[in-house]
């Protein structure tokens, strides 16, 4: 249950980002993951210094004024999320990233 939640999460996130159309990838597992505001590949710590530190500063403000907490690192999925819980993530996720490219 915890990997199916994260992994829906995680795939919301890339959805998200795809639609607003900012350059980002998603790395980790399902349970713990996190996003990166780059056109580079994220391969190892190196090519994850090519974020978009300002963007990603961004994306924690416009969730956190949704109601989504993020703290500087990684997305956690813990099994007190419930399935609606996941779906009003992913709905933030979408609000947040489309608020961001419209700047």
């Amino acid at each position: 249950r915890l990997h199916r939640l994260g992994a829906t999460r995680r795939d919301g996130l890339v959805e998200a980002g795809r639609r607003a159309g900012l350059p980002g990838q998603v790395a980790g597992e399902p349970p713990m993951f996190d996003v990166f505001f780059t056109d580079t590949p994220v391969t190892d710590y190196r090519s994850t210094l090519t974020n978009d530190q300002a963007l990603l500063r961004g994306f924690n403000a416009e969730c956190l004024r949704r109601g989504v907490l993020k703290g500087t690192q990684k997305f956690y999925v813990s099994l007190a999320h419930s399935e609606n819980d996941v779906a009003r993530t992913i709905d933030v996720f979408g609000e947040a990233l489309t608020a961001l490219a419209r700047r």
